[in-house]
């Protein structure tokens, strides 16, 4: 299976990355709901500023909710929690991750590329996107996910929030 992360160059500067970030962002093989998803965080774009959480507005993607997850993101040291998790995902996990934190819901999770993958995000405001066998999982009726990680503020100029869709197949 192929995988295939997206991110842009680290030598960039922050405007130039959030403008780099809204070109291009997925590959044709992308799902729809992919770039339905990418669309409505593009929407939310204020100038060049990143979206705020509370920008999202659940009443805009009623269809794309059940594959939502927002992961807040702490740092130092950098530790990564599930705030909201749709129906799909937690029927997927086999239940409710809302409120743990990402290496407590998976031992392995500090094994596997998804922290860089985050920090990444966060540091330098960058779209990141996954297509391939999961890394985590609870549930094995699926051999295949598809995720984008998009950034958002939580009330500040950081990245500390993750907007997050995922489609296991």
């Amino acid at each position: 299976m192929d995988c295939v992360l997206w991110a842009r160059a680290k030598r960039m500067n922050r405007l130039e990355l959030r403008l780099a970030a809204l070109d291009d962002a997925l590959p044709e093989t992308a799902s729809p709901e992919m770039a339905q998803v990418l669309a409505y965080w593009r929407s939310l774009f204020k100038g060049d500023v990143l979206p705020d959480r509370r920008d999202l507005d659940p009443v805009q993607i009623p269809k794309l909710l059940p594959g939502i997850i927002l992961i807040d993101i702490h740092r130092d040291p950098y530790r990564f929690r599930f705030r909201l998790i749709g129906e799909r995902m937690v029927a997927y996990h086999g239940r409710n991750l809302a409120g743990f934190w990402m290496d407590e819901a998976f031992p392995h999770f500090n094994e596997t590329a998804t922290p860089g993958n985050i920090v990444d995000v966060a540091e330098n405001h960058v779209i990141n996107y996954r297509n391939g066998p999961p890394l985590m999982t609870y549930q094995k009726t699926f051999i295949e996910m598809e995720r984008i990680f998009l950034p958002c503020r939580n009330g500040g100029d950081l990245v500390e929030l993750l907007l997050t869709f995922t489609i296991c197949r």
